[in-house]
Protein backbone atom coordinates (compact mmCIF):
# COMPACT_ATOMS: atom_id res chain seq x y z
CA UNK A 1 0.00 0.00 0.00
CA UNK A 2 1.46 3.29 -0.95
CA UNK A 3 1.49 6.05 1.24
CA UNK A 4 -0.98 8.88 0.77
CA UNK A 5 0.13 11.73 -1.10
CA UNK A 6 -1.09 15.56 -0.21
CA UNK A 7 1.23 18.15 -2.14
CA UNK A 8 3.70 18.19 -5.13
CA UNK A 9 5.98 20.80 -6.44
CA UNK A 10 7.86 21.52 -9.62
CA UNK A 11 11.22 22.20 -10.81
CA UNK A 12 11.88 23.03 -14.35
CA UNK A 13 15.38 23.35 -15.37
CA UNK A 14 17.26 24.54 -17.91
CA UNK A 15 19.04 28.31 -18.73
CA UNK A 16 16.81 27.74 -22.36
CA UNK A 17 13.98 28.16 -20.76
CA UNK A 18 14.59 31.36 -18.24
CA UNK A 19 16.31 33.15 -21.56
CA UNK A 20 13.51 32.77 -23.96
CA UNK A 21 15.02 30.10 -26.24
CA UNK A 22 12.33 27.08 -25.15
CA UNK A 23 8.82 28.01 -24.19
CA UNK A 24 8.44 25.60 -20.72
CA UNK A 25 5.61 22.87 -21.34
CA UNK A 26 5.52 20.27 -18.75
CA UNK A 27 3.39 22.49 -16.18
CA UNK A 28 0.03 21.68 -17.39
CA UNK A 29 0.07 17.81 -18.30
CA UNK A 30 1.86 17.67 -14.17
CA UNK A 31 -0.60 19.68 -13.41
CA UNK A 32 -3.66 18.12 -14.44
CA UNK A 33 -2.06 14.58 -14.08
CA UNK A 34 -1.83 15.43 -9.92
CA UNK A 35 -5.19 17.21 -9.93
CA UNK A 36 -6.37 13.66 -11.66
CA UNK A 37 -4.52 11.73 -8.21
CA UNK A 38 -5.89 14.30 -5.83
CA UNK A 39 -2.10 15.54 -5.41
CA UNK A 40 -2.49 19.30 -5.16
CA UNK A 41 0.77 21.19 -6.84
CA UNK A 42 1.40 23.88 -4.42
CA UNK A 43 4.64 25.12 -6.15
CA UNK A 44 6.34 26.03 -9.28
CA UNK A 45 9.93 26.91 -10.16
CA UNK A 46 12.21 27.81 -12.97
CA UNK A 47 15.90 27.71 -12.18
CA UNK A 48 18.87 28.11 -14.64
CA UNK A 49 21.71 24.87 -14.89
CA UNK A 50 23.82 25.46 -11.89
CA UNK A 51 24.24 22.59 -9.54
CA UNK A 52 24.80 24.87 -6.35
CA UNK A 53 21.78 26.74 -6.95
CA UNK A 54 19.50 23.62 -7.92
CA UNK A 55 20.62 21.11 -5.26
CA UNK A 56 19.50 24.04 -2.10
CA UNK A 57 16.01 24.30 -4.09
CA UNK A 58 15.74 20.24 -4.58
CA UNK A 59 15.93 19.81 -0.94
CA UNK A 60 13.62 22.37 0.29
CA UNK A 61 11.32 21.57 -2.11
CA UNK A 62 11.60 17.87 -1.05
CA UNK A 63 11.56 18.34 2.78
CA UNK A 64 8.51 21.26 1.95
CA UNK A 65 6.16 18.71 -0.62
CA UNK A 66 4.93 14.88 -0.59
CA UNK A 67 6.71 14.89 -4.15
CA UNK A 68 9.39 16.63 -6.16
CA UNK A 69 8.64 16.19 -9.85
CA UNK A 70 11.63 17.53 -11.89
CA UNK A 71 12.21 18.29 -15.33
CA UNK A 72 15.09 18.76 -17.49
CA UNK A 73 18.77 18.29 -17.72
CA UNK A 74 18.85 14.38 -17.50
CA UNK A 75 20.79 14.35 -21.20
CA UNK A 76 24.13 13.99 -21.99
CA UNK A 77 25.15 16.87 -23.40
CA UNK A 78 27.49 19.46 -20.26
CA UNK A 79 24.83 21.21 -19.52
CA UNK A 80 22.62 18.60 -18.22
CA UNK A 81 22.96 18.80 -14.48
CA UNK A 82 20.06 17.80 -12.73
CA UNK A 83 21.00 14.57 -11.96
CA UNK A 84 24.15 15.56 -9.78
CA UNK A 85 21.93 18.09 -8.34
CA UNK A 86 19.48 15.69 -6.84
CA UNK A 87 22.44 13.64 -5.83
CA UNK A 88 23.68 16.64 -3.74
CA UNK A 89 20.74 18.19 -2.32
CA UNK A 90 20.92 14.53 -0.98
CA UNK A 91 24.70 14.19 -0.07
CA UNK A 92 24.90 11.37 -2.52
CA UNK A 93 27.29 10.64 -5.16
CA UNK A 94 26.38 10.17 -8.73
CA UNK A 95 26.19 6.21 -10.14
CA UNK A 96 25.73 4.42 -13.03
CA UNK A 97 23.07 1.69 -12.94
CA UNK A 98 23.23 -1.85 -14.28
CA UNK A 99 20.24 -1.78 -15.91
CA UNK A 100 19.97 1.45 -17.30
CA UNK A 101 23.81 0.46 -19.23
CA UNK A 102 21.93 -2.26 -21.02
CA UNK A 103 18.87 0.18 -21.83
CA UNK A 104 21.23 2.40 -23.56
CA UNK A 105 23.22 -0.35 -25.30
CA UNK A 106 20.25 -1.90 -26.70
CA UNK A 107 18.75 1.44 -27.61
CA UNK A 108 22.35 2.74 -29.49
CA UNK A 109 23.96 -0.49 -30.32
CA UNK A 110 27.67 -0.35 -31.84
CA UNK A 111 27.40 3.58 -31.28
CA UNK A 112 26.83 4.03 -27.74
CA UNK A 113 29.44 6.57 -26.68
CA UNK A 114 30.15 7.93 -23.14
CA UNK A 115 27.82 10.67 -23.76
CA UNK A 116 24.83 8.00 -24.24
CA UNK A 117 25.99 6.47 -20.90
CA UNK A 118 25.29 9.17 -18.97
CA UNK A 119 21.52 8.51 -19.55
CA UNK A 120 22.61 5.56 -17.21
CA UNK A 121 23.66 7.84 -14.18
CA UNK A 122 21.69 8.41 -11.75
CA UNK A 123 21.98 9.66 -8.12
CA UNK A 124 22.80 6.81 -5.71
CA UNK A 125 20.16 4.52 -3.94
CA UNK A 126 17.75 5.91 -6.87
CA UNK A 127 14.78 3.43 -7.23
CA UNK A 128 13.83 2.40 -10.66
CA UNK A 129 10.43 3.28 -11.00
CA UNK A 130 8.84 1.68 -14.14
CA UNK A 131 5.29 1.41 -15.54
CA UNK A 132 3.52 -1.11 -18.17
CA UNK A 133 3.18 1.03 -21.01
CA UNK A 134 6.63 3.05 -21.12
CA UNK A 135 10.22 1.14 -21.56
CA UNK A 136 12.44 3.47 -19.73
CA UNK A 137 11.94 3.43 -15.98
CA UNK A 138 12.11 6.88 -14.02
CA UNK A 139 14.68 7.41 -11.41
CA UNK A 140 13.29 8.54 -8.08
CA UNK A 141 15.18 9.13 -4.83
CA UNK A 142 13.50 9.61 -1.92
CA UNK A 143 10.36 11.83 -3.13
CA UNK A 144 12.43 13.28 -6.28
CA UNK A 145 11.13 12.33 -9.70
CA UNK A 146 13.71 13.19 -12.01
CA UNK A 147 11.69 13.35 -15.56
CA UNK A 148 13.37 14.59 -18.75
CA UNK A 149 12.40 18.03 -19.70
CA UNK A 150 11.51 17.12 -23.31
CA UNK A 151 7.67 17.19 -23.72
CA UNK A 152 6.67 14.42 -25.40
CA UNK A 153 9.15 12.33 -23.38
CA UNK A 154 7.65 14.34 -20.07
CA UNK A 155 4.07 13.17 -20.74
CA UNK A 156 5.12 9.76 -21.24
CA UNK A 157 7.21 9.67 -17.90
CA UNK A 158 4.01 10.94 -16.30
CA UNK A 159 2.13 7.30 -17.07
CA UNK A 160 4.81 6.04 -14.40
CA UNK A 161 4.36 8.60 -11.71
CA UNK A 162 0.56 8.22 -12.12
CA UNK A 163 0.86 4.10 -11.93
CA UNK A 164 2.84 4.59 -8.30
CA UNK A 165 0.27 6.94 -7.05
CA UNK A 166 -2.79 4.49 -7.64
CA UNK A 167 -0.50 1.64 -6.31
CA UNK A 168 0.10 -0.68 -9.77
CA UNK A 169 4.16 0.10 -10.06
Amino acid sequence: MRSVVESAAFLAIGNELLSGKVAEANLFPLAKTLRALGIELRCSEVLLDDVSTLSVAIARLSAAYGILVTSGGVGPTHDDVTIEAVARAFGRKVVRDPALVSLVQETFREKTTEAHLRFADVPEGAVLRKAPDVDWPTPVLENVWILPGVPEVFRMKLSTLRSWVVGSA
